[in-house]
């Protein structure tokens, strides 16, 4: 896990030259962290094993919103590992790197992280990180199938076990340095041979790669496109490769697709913020080996040049940072916002969405009080007379609350975060379809309302836990961990009383009731300060 710095320059500098940069940008980086991502991308199940400092917990949020599981990446390391990297107009690239934080991975880590993997699954080791032959030897031994990035080459690999690996990829200065041979393809044989029944890939850059699967031959000329940034372009084709072996998908048409991930990926800069989708890289790859690739859609990373004026919406591609937009006059500055936040459509809608939570939370505050109070009131007219509009108010709120929740699900800034907030409003409509079964008299939802009441505050827990995931990937703060796992506990409680009431007894019961009501309501102040907060970055 790299943090990367990228720095821009006309061409690389030569042995005592200075240069000046061009521009400069940091993105969330390193081997591991960049095919985890790929990998994700394009659909395979991933965890990942990584360290890196308090200054790269940017990359673990990079690598959730990629779809990665991040529970074993520890962020307390003293110092992350850092990249920096120099890429020319050319698209050729320098890079030094400074492990550091990935220095440190020990064996004990590795083997509770390998002891969760099932027997079959694939466990990919780059060169960058610690505990190499130790990590290799123990994910053999449980029957893993072991596939090794040997980048970059050094004198580690004299000692590398090719009986254990089930895969190989390297470069062709890769393949030169383990083999002594210049021909990748002779360099090809030499490996496959100490590899009788595995996988080896040479990849050869813009020219494609050549592999081996045991005796059989394979080549993949590549594809053509304008080059950006080079930078994470082997890593996408490894990551996908493996996601697509993975997926059932025989080698030849995996090496189309890792060449294609690895094309598309050169389009645009960065490492992580340059891979592509699943169906892009399906699209890519059924064209002919050697057929130029068409320019990517832009996509805005923070502190660069928004695709679209971030007041107005209008389209900046003749635009530079400085320049008036043409539609409103607002000076075109650097992109605050990313993800579908970029469209001020979805922004607008993700506040309207909030203030309609709002209204739901209150009438939800009003019913259920007013309810409540009714069923205190002696009079039996007066306790009409307030049941009546509490009960509407109680109605109206299931309506509208699963409605405003799911549009605020579909208008998260990160569009692999909307998946379970969307789903728990819509089962959340359970609720009104309950009330009105309960109210024509039918047995069946008269009995269920028990399960009815657990199943929406369980939903409306869901919706609490995934509101600070809303603004990920975009320059809005998000919700402080503290009234995060504030909500969170709430949520726990608020599900535990409604599990543990006795509904026997008949009426509401008044403490499950209160804590239900309170986190509704926290949720609905947390969206609301969230939109406020994207409000008066807008006006800033």
């Amino acid at each position: 896990m790299m943090i990367d710095r990228v720095v821009r320059v006309r061409a690389l500098p030569r042995a005592g030259e200075t240069v000046a940069a061009l521009s400069s940008a940091t993105f969330a980086g390193g081997k591991g962290a960049n095919q985890a991502a790929a990998a994700a991308k394009f659909g395979a199940r991933v965890r990942m094993l990584g360290r890196t400092g308090a200054d790269g917990r940017f990359i673990v949020d990079a690598l959730k919103d990629a779809g990665v599981r991040a529970r074993d990446i520890a962020t307390h390391d003293e110092t992350a590992g850092a990249a920096t990297v120099m890429v020319a107009e050319n698209g050729e690239n320098a890079i030094v790197i400074a492990p550091e934080s990935n220095t440190r991975i020990t064996a004990a880590e590795i083997e509770r992280f390998v002891a969760k993997a099932a027997q079959g699954d694939i466990v990919l080791f780059q060169n960058e990180c610690s505990c190499l032959h130790e990590g290799i030897a123990l994910a053999a031994a449980r029957a893993l199938r072991v596939w090794l990035n040997a980048a970059p080459a050094d004198a580690r690999l004299g000692a590398l076990k090719f009986e254990k690996l089930a895969g190989l990829v390297v470069n062709e200065t890769e393949a030169e340095a383990m083999t002594g041979a210049r021909d990748p393809v002779r360099a090809l044989e030499l490996l496959a041979a100490r590899m009788p029944g595995g996988t080896v890939i040479v990849t050869l850059g813009a020219q494609g790669a050549v592999a081996a699967v045991g005796r059989a031959r394979y080549a993949h000329r590549g594809f053509v496109v304008d080059a950006v940034d080079t930078v994470g372009c082997g890593d996408a084709f490894v990551g996908v490769f493996l996601a697509a072996i993975s997926a059932g998908i025989d080698a030849p048409a995996a090496l189309a697709r890792a060449n294609a991930a690895g094309a598309l990926a050169a389009m645009r800069a960065g490492a992580i913020p340059s891979l592509a989708s699943r169906a892009e890289i399906d699209v890519a790859a059924a064209m002919p080996e050697g057929a130029r690739l068409n320019a990517r859609a832009p996509v805005a990373a923070l502190g660069g040049k928004p695709t679209h004026c971030e007041a107005c919406n209008y389209d900046l591609a003749g635009s530079r940072l400085g320049d008036a937009c043409p539609e409103c006059g607002r000076v075109v500055g650097p992109a605050i916002f990313g993800g579908r936040w970029n469209n001020v459509r979805v922004r607008r809608r993700f506040g309207a969405s909030a203030r309609l939570m709002a209204m739901g939370a209150a009438l939800l505050v009003l019913g259920l009080g007013g309810m409540e109070l009714s069923s205190h009131v002696a009079s039996a007219r007066a306790s009409l007379l307030i049941a009546q509009p509490s009960m509407i108010a109680y109605i109206a709120s299931q309506i509208v609350l699963p409605f405003a929740m799911f549009v605020l699900a579909r208008s998260a800034a990160n569009d692999r975060q909307w998946k379970w907030p969307a789903v728990a409003a819509c089962v959340r409509l359970v609720t009104p379809i309950y009330l009105i079964g309960s109210l024509l008299g039918v047995s069946l939802f008269l009995s269920m309302g028990w399960m009815v009441a657990a199943t929406v505050v369980a939903c409306d827990g869901v919706f609490a836990v995934c509101i600070q995931r809303f603004a990920r990937g975009t320059a809005v703060p998000p919700q402080p961990r503290a009234r995060a796992i504030g909500l969170a506990t709430v949520a726990a409680l608020a599900l535990l009383l409604w599990l543990r009431e006795d509904f026997s007894r008949g009426g509401l019961p008044v403490m499950a009731t209160m804590c239900w009501a309170l986190l509704v309501s926290w949720s609905a102040v947390e969206v609301v300060l969230l939109a406020r907060r994207v409000r008066a970055l807008e006006r800033a």
